[in-house]
């Protein structure tokens, strides 16, 4: 069963930067912590997980057009970047490139996307794991068998350095809902941090108890009157919230994928390396790299 390793770049980029201090630096004196701990972490999946491929996803968009027009607070909330990460992103780009690494975006749309197409295009037989800090993307999560591929999510708990594993059992663990369900689960919870504020009074426990009680949103709707008259009124109240969500929250299987198989330039790395403030894990990425 070939294995492959799907990173979520910008979420475990986001992770670096807060994980380690700003006085890594480049030769200029430019924080590099970002790009220091995104490399060696993929030094250790290398290392930890030995993948037949690796493929670092990008958000091509990280608000897309496609989801503001259906609603437009989608990730209005976000405050700006710190000044010192972007420029990261652009430098990591590059340092992946040179060093011949796979990478795949879906133009237009979230790196979630790209990621969810990339599954949705397996073959059967493939064996998936998503590294990422983004619970959306359990709703990808798969067991396998006959005629679809096993899809795990590796979450990052802390830092970049320690993960956990879902598969559907651990999914049902944590949440007492089925990967199946995620995305009902993650529509009434609400997710502060996208802009969404999920169905009033209704928080995990709840949700969950509802959708074990029910098929789908759309019977949870129908039979809201044998709930609490609370809870019965904040889900009518919430239908038309309810009905976009729907459009908004499931990660999309069928965007366009554009992927890079760059071949590694040794000379550029090789000036990259100490220009950018990473000749260590670039080192260790190399000797992790089959």
């Amino acid at each position: 069963m070939p294995f492959r390793l799907l990173l979520d770049t910008s979420s475990l980029m986001y992770r670096a930067f807060y994980a380690l201090p700003p006085t890594i630096s480049d030769q200029q004196g430019k924080p590099a912590n970002a790009i220091h701990g995104y490399l060696d972490m993929t030094a250790r999946l290398l290392t930890d997980y030995a993948p037949d491929e690796l493929i670092h996803v990008y958000d091509a968009d990280w608000r897309p057009a496609g989801r503001v027009a259906i609603y437009p607070p989608y990730k209005g909330n976000r405050p700006e970047d710190p000044v010192t990460l972007p420029p990261q992103f652009d430098r990591l780009r590059e340092i992946l490139t040179a060093l011949g690494q796979v990478q795949a975006e879906a133009p237009a749309w979230e790196a979630d996307d790209a990621i969810g197409t990339l599954c949705a295009t397996a073959a059967a037989t493939d064996h998936i794991g998503i590294v990422t800090g983004d619970r959306d993307l359990l709703q990808l999560v798969q067991d396998g068998g006959a005629d679809q591929p096993k899809i795990e999510v590796l979450y990052t708990v802390r830092g970049v350095s320690n993960l956990a594993t879902f598969d559907e059992t651990a999914v049902m663990e944590k949440y007492y809902v089925p990967p199946q369900r995620y995305v009902d689960f993650a529509i009434l919870r609400g997710d502060s941090s996208d802009g969404l504020p999920g169905v009033k009074g209704i928080g995990e426990k709840s949700a969950a108890k509802l959708i074990a009680a029910y098929p789908s949103l759309e019977a949870i709707l129908k039979n809201a009157s044998s709930q609490t008259a609370r809870i019965a009124t904040s889900l009518q109240d919430a239908a038309a919230y309810i009905a976009l969500m729907q459009q908004i929250v499931p990660v999309r299987r069928d965007v366009k994928i554009e992927v890079n198989r760059p071949p590694k330039n040794e000379l550029l790395v090789a000036t990259l390396a100490p220009q950018y403030g990473v000749s260590g894990p670039v080192k260790r990425l190399e000797a992790a790299t089959p």
